[in-house]
């Protein structure tokens, strides 16, 4: 039941998410039509959220600023973060709930019991997982009303099946947390230090041969005004849902669309580009 609770939480918090996480996939269908709607599709969630940062930067009001302290840019990426936190705490958390269900002292238990394997050394040393016990067994006889009490030697085979079980575990939630621990450093390195964001963007578009000297500060910008972390996120994520092709179509889209709107100089325009996107165009 644990383990369900980062992925409730994830579905409940990431809105449109999994719908863009669908079109990414659907992107990488040969089929030409199909493509370019779901193109669309993320292009056009990517502008709406560069449109609701632009929104409230215009909100003067000291009230609005202090309920609208989150920037909407941020939003699926402090999710995200919150969510893999959540992942390791709850390998975290199945180490400890084992620990006290077999009582032991140690929060290495799987360490000890795997060198106690190792060693050869028998329950009887260490007093987890007995195969041998005392158990209690009434006997009905005839001619009693109440039953009779015998106390017997009891083996319990299994026991060591259950014993390599809970070694198992402990080894699985131990590896199961470094990894996304290790996982969750470097997509907070690539999405939330704005000079791996740049580099990330910038990869893309000089694959396009759409970035001049003089267009650098704008690149900038752009990555940081417009599309900001959860926009680099995204693009992440659609590039390793489908594959960099599709990141490279969403990612030119949207900057064909920014230096159109930077030459023309009205905001109107970006109203314009997510009703032309959403009809399965773009602004070149």
């Amino acid at each position: 039941m644990l383990s369900w609770v980062p992925y409730l939480v994830w579905r409940v918090g990431s809105k449109r998410l999994p719908i863009l996480l669908k079109s990414a996939r659907e992107a990488a269908i040969p089929d030409r039509e199909l493509r370019q709607k779901a193109v669309s599709c993320l292009v056009a969630t990517l502008e709406e959220i560069s449109e609701s940062t632009a929104r409230q930067k215009r909100v003067k009001s000291s009230l609005k600023r202090i309920f609208c302290s989150i920037r909407p840019n941020v939003e699926i990426t402090l999710l995200f973060f919150f969510v893999r936190i959540l992942f390791i705490g709850n390998s975290v958390g199945q180490i400890y709930l084992m620990k006290h269900f077999i009582g032991s002292n140690s929060s290495y238990f799987g360490i000890d019991m795997l060198n106690n394997l190792i060693a050869g050394r028998d329950w009887e040393s260490t007093g987890q997982f007995p195969r041998v016990t005392y158990c209690t067994v009434n006997v009905r006889k005839m001619g009693q009303i109440k039953p009779a009490s015998y106390t017997l030697q009891c083996v319990l085979p299994i026991n060591y099946f259950v014993e390599k079980i809970y070694v198992f575990l402990w080894f699985w939630f131990l590896l199961l947390g470094a990894f996304t621990a290790f996982s969750t450093l470097q997509w907070a390195f690539n999405t939330l230090v704005p000079v791996r964001r740049i580099a990330y963007i910038k990869q893309y578009i000089r694959a396009i041969r759409q970035l001049s000297n003089t267009e650098e500060r704008d690149c900038t910008r752009f990555v940081n005004n417009n599309l900001g972390p959860d926009g680099v996120l995204i693009l992440q994520v659609v590039s390793r849902a489908s594959s960099d092709l599709i990141a490279l179509d969403v990612t030119a889209t949207l900057w064909n669309n920014y230096r159109h709107a930077k030459i023309t100089g009205t905001e109107e325009d970006f109203s314009r580009f997510i009703e032309n996107v959403n009809r399965g165009t773009s602004v070149v």
